[in-house]
């Protein structure tokens, strides 16, 4: 297929040609409960092709761009027409000259990770086993458990689906980069459900580059628990401003707003106004929380554009060191061509989690919709449970929302000296935000 699309590419004018060959084998399996509902074998494989078109207008240079895909049934004739095609399209697309990445070629990498030494159906039923071992509702007399809490009806998985992925991928272009490796992924989601006091469920979604057993039962009898917690839950939170607890999944969104603010595009179209060298936390004198110490991290050995990816410092101490993007934009910006990065890390801090949570504050578990927009630093989201903590007694409570300002709340970050390994973060279990706006239950009305 690669030879085909290929020479279409030479019988056209085009000034510069991209090509990410991908092959994707998954077996797949879905759930009812803890039944078998259907089992998929898939081997997916498409080519991403993306040809540039150099041309002037208005007496400056100009690189266009257009993208098809190819599939391995696509005939000669078909693969030259969608060339054809893309190739007037890219005249229409005016973007400032920039050059490809050139020259870099190796050998297949693969990825490692202990997925890598079984077949995908052995490392699907590893972690199908853990995926149920938590959930022990069928075992407990008349559907009951207990907690620290109270009694409460027994959560169970609703439904669960999981994918165990085998991608090889290939990046070419007409520069000389040809780069490529193989990565292996187990990914899906699952819903718990509990029915009584009140019948609530709570939708998770999972994803590992190792067999990561222990993670995904941990996962699931977090969620189980919460699921029970949430039921019981009757009352929201007093509107006001309170100490916030964030972990897991909501802790690493956080940490999305300094990753997306060092991007060329942000940077370039002037979406952040981060400049190497200056220290983002606001005035030095008003941080009372540690300074912040980011890296970038790859989830591949090359980028989309066959760059080599390597971790990368994003700040030290405060202050921004490497702005991350693309060949274009990076260009644009007179900077490092380093590839676009997707996830970041953190140094972790010296606070015991299990300290964190006995603090007086909300510690919120589930959000409905959590939220980092980087353009404008705020976050919030909509409480569907958290805990309480008034200094004496911890009370699950459910309804309002949290929403404050990263500008404020990264001048004062605790960290946990715990820490947890995500798809796109590896840092601090737990960050407290403090001073943080909780719209809540009116105790003028109650």
């Amino acid at each position: 297929m690669i030879d085909k699309i290929i020479k279409a590419l030479q019988s056209q004018p085009v000034s510069d040609y991209l090509l990410r060959d991908v092959q994707k084998e998954t077996v797949e399996l879905f759930f009812i409960k803890k039944n078998l509902d259907m089992r998929r074998a898939e081997n997916v494989r498409d080519c991403s092709v993306t040809v540039y078109l150099d041309f002037e207008k208005e007496g400056s240079s100009c690189r266009g761009e257009a993208s098809f895909t190819v599939g391995p049934s696509f005939s000669e004739e078909e693969i030259l027409e969608k060339c054809r095609k893309a190739y007037l399209s890219a005249g229409f697309v005016a973007n400032p000259h920039y050059e490809l990445p050139s020259g870099t070629k190796s050998d297949c990498v693969t990825v490692e990770s202990d997925l890598a030494g079984m077949s995908l159906e052995e490392a699907a039923g590893r972690m199908v086993q853990a995926l149920f071992a938590p959930d022990h509702s069928e075992d407990l007399l008349g559907g009951q458990t207990f907690s620290q809490l109270d009694s409460r009806s027994c959560a169970f998985l609703n439904s669960a689906e999981l994918f165990v992925e085998k991608t090889t991928c290939r990046i070419i272009n007409s520069r000389g980069v040809d780069v490529s490796y193989v990565k292996y992924n187990v990914n899906g989601e699952f819903v718990a459900q509990c029915k009584k006091p009140q019948d609530v469920e709570t939708y998770e979604h999972f994803s590992y580059d190792t067999l990561d057993t222990a993670g995904l039962s941990e996962l699931v009898e977090r969620t189980l628990r919460m699921t029970e917690d949430r039921a019981l839950a009757g009352t929201m939170p007093a509107t006001g401003i309170y100490d916030v607890l964030l972990s897991d999944e909501y802790a690493a969104e956080i940490f999305r707003f300094y990753l997306e603010r060092g991007a060329g595009h942000t940077i370039y179209q002037h979406m952040s106004d981060y400049r190497v060298g200056d220290f983002i936390q606001g005035k030095l004198e008003e941080v009372t929380g540690p300074l912040l110490n980011l890296d970038y991290e790859p989830t591949e050995p090359y980028s989309y554009e066959g760059l080599a990816m390597n971790t990368l410092p994003c700040i030290r101490d405060g202050i921004f060191c490497n702005i991350h993007g693309s060949a274009r934009f990076c260009q644009y910006l007179g900077v490092k061509e380093t590839g676009v990065y997707s996830k970041i890390s953190c140094h972790p801090g010296d606070v015991d989690f299990e300290e964190m949570k006995k603090r007086p504050g909300l510690y919120v578990v589930n959000f409905s919709d959590f939220q980092m927009d980087s353009s404008s630093g705020n976050f919030g989201g909509e409480i569907r449970l958290a805990y309480l903590n008034n200094g004496e007694t911890i009370t699950p409570v459910t309804g309002g929302s949290a929403n404050g300002s990263i500008f404020e709340a990264q001048k004062s970050f605790v960290f946990s000296k715990e820490t947890q390994a995500l798809p796109a973060f590896r840092g601090p279990k737990g960050v407290l935000l403090k001073q943080v706006a909780v719209a809540g239950a009116d105790d003028s009305r109650t």
